[in-house]
């Protein structure tokens, strides 16, 4: 940069994504969530479930609805 440019301002703020991969974890993703979103505010969660047959998509369905840093992708198959 030479004496007469002004600083760019188009840099873009990071931000951070927490990755759960889940499976089964209806008795503990609600807590799981909870405790990353009140320790770190800031971030964003997705969760990965593989086709929990526990219910665990959907307990983490109605966070997200809720809060629009938690996100959720459901897999049917493993790959």
């Amino acid at each position: 940069m030479t004496e007469n440019q002004e600083p760019r301002n188009d840099a873009v703020t990071p931000r951070t994504l927490v990755i759960i991969p889940t499976y089964n974890e209806a008795l503990n993703i609600t807590n799981q969530v909870t405790g990353v979103r009140e320790n770190a505010p800031e971030v964003d969660i997705l969760v990965v479930d593989d086709g929990s047959p526990d219910g665990t998509g959907a307990i983490v369905d109605s966070l997200a609805a809720a809060d629009d840093h938690i996100h959720v992708m459901h897999r049917t198959e493993k790959g």
